[in-house]
């Protein structure tokens, strides 16, 4: 098994799969999200969320 895992989501790819006019920080909260939910899934509960997005850091923080 692995013993640490990042994942990261890059939000141009999600901005193209799901959206076509939706901001960027959306795409970034659902790309973490989406990388979230499939960690889940793969049974990990203890993860570290990266973004150089520092509204999206804050709104992950507040939970807001």
């Amino acid at each position: 098994g692995y013993t640490d895992q990042v994942a990261r989501i890059d939000s141009i790819f999600i901005l193209d799969r799901f959206f076509e006019n939706c901001s960027v920080f959306d795409a970034e909260l659902w790309g973490i999200l989406d990388g979230l939910a499939l960690l889940m899934e793969r049974g990990y509960d203890n993860v570290l969320i990266q973004t150089d997005n520092l509204e999206v850091a804050k709104t992950i923080q507040d939970g807001s």
